[in-house]
């Protein structure tokens, strides 16, 4: 492994977020008997979550590569 993402990688990871997203989707209806709009707001908070937990590691990463 070289450490870069190619668009193979991208892809795979991109239809295993989608497959545990479905799941997590349907265990929420049907399990906890969540409405649509609180699915919604879990989806954006757990969005934002890890957008923000991306950036944090891709910015203290890229900040040792600065000197």
């Amino acid at each position: 492994m070289t450490g870069k993402i190619d668009l193979w990688m991208a892809s795979v990871a991109f239809g295993v977020a989608s497959y545990i997203a479905m799941i997590l989707n349907c265990l929420a209806r049907e399990e906890l008997h969540l409405s649509n709009e609180q699915i919604c707001r879990f989806a954006v908070s757990g969005a934002l979550l890890v957008a923000t937990a991306l950036a944090a590691s891709c910015l203290r990463w890229g900040a040792g590569k600065i000197r």
